[in-house]
């Protein structure tokens, strides 16, 4: 009897161990495949991040203007080198003033012709050729106004040679003399960091009357006006309109700019760049005819030049940012960087009037000119400073003066 309690005992204790176990496993099973299934739930669900909108990098063409290129005799005379013209020179101190330009406006007002019509200075223009190849590859130049007082005149001969040296050296745009109907009914395009920009350029009056109605863009025709800058809004983001017009050594900005400069605006101009009278004129901001606000320059005077006047030679280079990252084209960060052009001239020669023994001409910033100024003129360089400050109206108009 006891041997037998004892196996009875024995598989008792088997059959409750064994049913422990089972217990155990299962619970074993049970916590890992709980625990596997959490890890894969870990693993496999996807992770929960915010969407933002996508941000459009920031466009800005930055425009650069500088006024009349004058191939004065005296220019011209200190350009010539042994086999032939050399212009890049004058440019080296100002190209920092607007190294970081996309686009860089300038106004040759005289004909490129070259020798065949004669090299000429005031009063009857023609310029040689490396003038324009000098203003394209040493100056930096890359939209060329050609609508001016001066383009006519070596006549019709002169407009079409120097289109085919403007032609030739391949700037972004040139724009304002034509050699038909046809040319004269084209907008200027190009395209600057995916930017379309169209250019189109008038004037007031000549000196030499244009040989043909289509010689010369003039503004004075507002059927021309307005079909231009129409085709120019519709076909690109951006319209820059050159007004050659004004009078001559004259502040006073007159009501014949003030009209045409509201009908390049209501027309669909984005800015509107004023030369003509040597000397620098206010800037305003015109109000165009679908809200939008639109800066004028209305003379940003002379650059390269030897005329006589202090005013004459007080100039800059023009800044502006245009902003087409939104779509529309917003002109903003306003600015003028003066600059001063200087000439030694003999006082016997210059009380006689010997305008040919000007020398030594040197394109300068103003801030480096003080001796020159006070030697030549008596004056200093904060008084040209306040000069300008003055006449461009800068403080109304927004525009900072470097």
């Amino acid at each position: 009897m006891a041997e037998k309690s004892k196996i009875t005992s024995k598989k008792k204790w088997l059959l409750a161990a064994l049913v422990l176990f089972g217990v155990g496993g299962i619970s074993a099973g049970v916590w890992w495949f709980w625990a596997r299934s959490g890890q894969q739930e870990q693993v496999f669900s996807p992770a929960v991040t915010e969407v933002k909108p996508e941000e459009k990098p920031e466009t800005i063409i930055r425009l650069a203007m500088m006024g009349d290129m004058l191939a004065h005799d005296s220019v011209n005379a200190q350009a010539k080198t042994a086999t032939g013209y050399d212009y890049t020179p004058y440019f080296t101190k100002i190209r920092p003033l607007y190294k970081d330009a996309d686009v860089v406006f300038c106004n040759p007002e005289t004909p490129v012709a070259g020798d065949a019509l004669g090299i000429s200075g005031y009063p009857t223009f023609n310029a040689p050729s490396a003038f324009a190849r000098d203003l394209v590859q040493g100056a930096g130049c890359n939209v060329i106004n050609l609508a001016s007082n001066h383009q006519s005149d070596k006549g019709q001969a002169g407009i079409d040679a120097s289109l085919a040296v403007w032609k030739n050296l391949k700037p972004y745009a040139y724009n304002g003399m034509n050699s038909s109907t046809d040319e004269q009914n084209t907008v200027a395009y190009f395209t600057v960091k995916g930017v379309k920009i169209a250019f189109v350029a008038f004037m007031d009056f000549s000196n030499a009357s244009p040989p043909h109605a289509y010689s010369v863009n003039t503004y004075h025709s507002a059927a021309l006006v307005q079909k231009l800058i129409a085709e120019a809004k519709q076909n690109a983001q951006v319209v820059l309109v050159s007004a050659h017009w004004g009078t001559e050594d004259s502040n006073d900005v007159t009501a014949d700019q003030k009209a045409a400069a509201q009908l390049f605006v209501d027309a669909g101009a984005t800015i509107v760049i004023g030369t003509g009278p040597h000397v620098e004129q206010a800037v305003a901001w015109l109000k165009s005819s679908d809200g939008r606000d639109v800066p004028v320059w209305y003379s940003i005077g002379n650059m390269l030049s030897s005329q006589l006047g202090i005013n004459g030679l007080t100039s800059g280079v023009a800044l502006s940012d245009i902003d087409v990252s939104s779509g529309k084209p917003v002109v903003k960060n306003l600015a003028f960087a003066p600059t001063f052009m200087s000439y030694d001239w003999p006082a016997a020669d210059k009380a006689a009037g010997r305008l040919l023994t000007r020398n030594n001409l040197v394109l300068q910033p103003l801030s480096d000119a003080e001796s020159a100024i006070q030697s030549m003129f008596g004056s200093s360089v904060a008084e040209r400073r306040a000069y300008l400050e003055r006449v461009l109206d800068a403080a109304s108009a927004g525009v900072t003066v470097l």
